[in-house]
């Protein structure tokens, strides 16, 4: 009675697959050899140039290098011991500081002032997604090799009986933490990115071939400055240039954001400091709005400023500190098409 063979696990990234070590051949295996990027809200393969602003399409990323299985675990690394020098201390000799000079206060000017548009460019990113996006809208098929987008399914469709059956998925948001990587919805813990990648899924039901759309009517945004400009990023995909409106005076900045789906988000501030609209510009991308504004006095900000609120039951304004944006609680808009990236639900990423 014939035996049989053992079969291997290929530990080779985005492989996964079980294999006869009689048979393994130099074109057996299609996988990465690099490592995994997640940058900017893009993830992606060192190897290879393909990014993806969505969790599940970067698992699905087919591999750029053919050759043979491997069976052998990457060990993990050990990071070396750093020794301690013992320096020796010098003898500083601490001079007073010179009196500081007394600033003379600006005047701050008036919020009454008119709006002015500020100038927007595009990026060639952007007008590619636009593209894909109509294309997408105008075919309402499922194409036969599409990937289930339930997160930790590997089925792909096939325009037959075995589209309607069982699909095998996370349920869950995938959580990397001190090294170890897990799903929220089991907490298989590994620190292997290909097991992980390759953990059977914990939940049960039917195939997603074709993402929902999803209300959103709120944007993540951040923040930082350099010596001359504050720079305010809204991250938000598949932005409607032409319907979109981006406005400011030298303390009061005015973004009405309005999405190809029909969304809108409004972002109305009152400034920690003093700006130049003449100088200011918006860039925008195909995952998010850059807004460069300059500076007229050179300062340090200590926040970007304050969310000025519009009432319509009372004339007067309310006005709330900006809130330092939480990746684990708060959701990016640039899923208005279909949820990087900031990424929603099953595609979710958690960096802790």
């Amino acid at each position: 009675m014939a035996v049989d063979p053992v079969l291997l696990q290929c530990y080779n990234k985005s492989c996964g697959a079980k294999f006869n070590p009689t048979q393994n051949s130099s074109d057996s295996c299609q996988y990465h050899p690099g490592m995994p990027v997640f940058h900017d809200a893009l993830k992606g393969w060192s190897c290879c140039k393909k990014r993806t602003t969505d969790f599940t399409d970067f698992l699905k990323i087919p591999g750029c290098t053919i050759g043979e299985h491997n069976p052998e675990k990457p060990k993990e690394e050990i990071k070396p011991k750093v020794e301690e020098e013992n320096k020796e201390k010098k003898i500083e000799v601490k001079q007073s500081p010179p009196e500081p000079k007394p600033k003379v206060p600006v005047e701050r000017p008036s919020e009454n002032e008119p709006l002015q548009m500020l100038s927007i460019k595009t990026t060639s990113s952007y007008n590619k997604s636009k593209v894909i996006k109509v294309a997408e809208e105008e075919s309402g098929e499922i194409k036969v090799g599409t990937s289930c987008r339930n997160s930790g399914c590997k089925a792909t469709y096939e325009n037959g009986p075995s589209d309607k059956t069982s699909c095998v998925f996370h349920c869950g948001t995938a959580v990397f933490h001190e090294g170890m990587k897990y799903w929220s919805c089991c907490k298989r813990k590994t620190s292997d990115f290909t097991s992980f990648l390759n953990q059977e899924g914990c939940s049960k039901g039917v195939h997603l071939w074709k993402k929902p759309k999803e209300e959103k009517t709120t944007c993540r945004y951040d923040w930082h400055q350099t010596g001359p400009n504050v720079v305010l990023s809204v991250f938000a995909k598949l932005v409607d240039v032409d319907k979109s409106t981006f406005q400011a005076n030298q303390v009061v900045f005015k973004a009405g954001i309005n999405f190809e789906s029909g969304k809108h988000f409004d972002l109305h501030l009152r400034l920690f400091g003093i700006v130049d609209p003449n100088r200011s510009k918006v860039t925008v991308s195909g995952t998010k709005v850059e807004v460069v504004l300059y500076k007229s006095v050179a300062m340090h900000w200590k926040k970007i400023g304050e969310v000025i609120e519009e009432v319509k039951e009372n004339v007067e304004v309310e006005l709330k500190e900006v809130p330092v944006p939480d990746n684990n609680s708060t959701k990016n808009c640039d899923d208005n098409e279909s949820s990087d990236s900031d990424l929603d639900g099953i595609d979710d990423v958690i960096f802790d």
